[in-house]
Parts: structure tokens; C-alpha cells; sequence
């Protein structure tokens, strides 16, 4: 069943896992063995992408990974961040959105000025500015310009509407990344979840010092992620769920003991996408505040 994107996102903000397609699940981004071309290129360009419009939106970034025909974000939406952005900020970033090709600073200054001085629009620019909605379609329709452009073409290039789920607690929230984190090996791409190129993981691994610091947002590398973690205490619950699910034996890390039922309880099913994710309190209270009696689930 389709549910309306109103449905789906809470106005209020919240944690999300998004993902988006290519059409006809082609190799659009990356390599083609057997038509012989290679576009793996644009997993660079969608990964930018994602970190640079998280600088601009009221958008922070928990994980991700570019695979060659889709890729997954868990984000997290803070609608009451863009409300405290003064009116320069608003003008700015939506300027930075939207350029226009050679235009002068003094144009630019003016256009900025424009949108300060109308508040009704300002507040529209606001709202977009803290949209999920708006964030995928920046990132979306850019990128299928640039493909379409590079193989003298025209359509689509993304199957459709992203596909989001909701990530109620902290369980989901770690679950989820480390689904996402693991599609490499999942996809055998990969051999090891450390060693993957395009996932957060690696972004983490490039960027980190010391893995034993606490695990930090990638979009704000000064601050803390909503589950309390290290780095290598994430590492370890990555490494166990992906020995898991090759079947093999995990192995006996101090740290993912507790982690282990919530994982394996919230996990994404490949194949079986729910509007929301999260223990079975979780989705209870969830569902009540949609009025619902339940919200249903994967099958197990």
C-alpha cells in the first residue's frame, strides 16, 4: 500500500531512512561488465551531493552508502534548527540552492535582499529548508541532469519517489545503519564492511583520529550521534551482524552483547519496506498517534 509523503514524515522532524532507485535498477552508477562502460564516477557525485546539501539543510547526516543503481541515507530531520537561522542565513542558503549562471555579486546581493525583506516567502524557504521532500528532490533532480547530460539522453533517470521509513528509537536508528553500512558486502562488492568505498563507515574510518572517540553526525563532526557509541564499538556491531548473517559464528566483542536482540528486531528486510521501524513499544505508541490500531511490519 502507498501512503502520502504527509503520512510518512513528521512536520516536526525526526530520524528517516531514505532510498532511492535507478530506472529499471540499471547499473546507471556504476559498472556494466557486460555493455562494457563504467559510471562508478557518479556514486562520487551523488556522496558529495548528500554531504554538501547537509550542510545547507536542517539535515544531519547519520550514514549512508552509494551502491551502482541506488543508495541509502539515514538522516535526521531538525526543523527547529532552520528556526533559529536569521533571515541572511535563510536568503544565502537558498541562494546556494539556486544559482544563476554568471551572476554578479551585486545581483546575487539583490536577489538575497529580496527574499529578507518578504516574510511570507522567507518563511516558505524556511519550511523547504527543514523538508526531507525538498532535500531529496535537490538531490535527486541535479544528479539525473548530470547523467542524462553525460549520456546524451533524456527521461528518467530515478525509478520514482524516494522510499522513506521513519526510525522511532535508538534501536532502529542503529540497526538501520548498520543495514546500510553492510549493503557492500551484502551486494558481494565487498569483503569487509571496513573496507567498502561510498558508506559512512569509510567516511568515519577516513576521518577519525582515535576509533575509540564516540561516535560523531558526519555532517557535524563536532557533534554526537543520538545512540552513544565509539567508533569502534559500531565497527564491532557491524562486524558481528555481518558474520551473522553469512552464517557464520559472530564474534565475542564486549560490546555488542546488548545490541545484539534490538539489532536482529529492527534490522530492514531487503524486499519489505515499512513506513516505520523501532521495538515493538515503539511502534505501538507510533501508532497510536496516527490514530491507527497498528502499523504493520515486515514479515520475519
Amino acid at each position: 500500500m502507498t501512503y502520502a509523503r504527509s503520512h510518512l514524515i513528521d512536520p516536526e522532524g525526526g530520524v528517516y531512512h531514505v532510498c532511492s532507485r535507478c530506472v529499471r535498477r540499471a547499473f546507471l552508477c556504476g559498472a556494466d561488465k557486460k555493455l562494457g562502460y563504467d559510471f562508478d564516477h557518479r556514486r562520487v557525485w551523488i556522496e558529495e551531493r548528500i554531504l554538501e546539501l547537509s550542510q545547507i539543510f536542517s539535515i544531519d547526516i547519520l550514514g549512508y552508502a552509494v551502491m551502482s543503481n541506488h543508495y541509502h541515507i539515514v538522516l535526521q530531520v531538525t526543523p527547529d534548527d532552520a528556526s533559529k537561522w536569521t533571515t541572511h542565513e535563510v536568503a544565502e542558503k537558498w541562494l546556494a540552492l539556486n544559482p544563476r549562471a554568471n551572476e554578479t555579486s551585486e545581483a546575487q546581493k539583490s536577489r538575497a535582499q529580496a527574499i529578507a525583506n518578504d516574510d511570507e516567502r522567507l518563511n516558505i524557504i524556511r519550511g523547504r529548508l527543514s523538508s526531507l521532500s525538498w532535500f531529496m528532490r535537490f538531490l535527486n533532480e541535479p544528479l539525473a541532469r548530470l547523467a542524462n547530460k553525460e549520456d546524451d539522453c533524456k527521461g528518467r533517470f530515478w525509478e520514482g519517489r524516494f522510499k522513506s521509513q521513519r526510525l522511532l528509537d535508538e534501536d532502529a536508528i542503529l540497526a538501520c545503519m548498520v543495514y546500510v553500512d553492510l549493503n557492500p558486502v551484502r551486494a558481494k562488492i565487498s569483503d569487509d564492511a571496513t573496507t567498502a568505498k561510498h558508506t559512512s563507515l569509510a567516511k568515519r574510518l577516513k576521518k577519525s583520529e582515535n576509533i575509540n572517540d564516540s561516535l560523531l553526525i558526519i555532517s557535524k563532526p563536532t557533534s554526537l550521534m543520538p545512540i552513544s557509541l565509539t567508533l569502534r564499538d559500531y565497527i564491532q556491531i557491524v562486524q558481528w551482524t555481518e558474520q551473522s548473517q553469512q552464517n557464520e559464528r559472530p564474534t565475542n566483542a564486549e560490546n555488542t552483547s546488548k545490541f545484539q536482540l534490538s539489532i536482529k528486531q529492527c534490522m530492514p528486510k531487503p524486499g519489505h519496506w515499512q513506513r516505520a521501524l523501532g521495538t515493538k513499544q515503539s511502534l505501538k505508541k507510533y501508532a497510536a498517534r496516527l490514530g491507527q490500531l497498528w502499523v504493520r511490519t515486515s514479515p520475519a
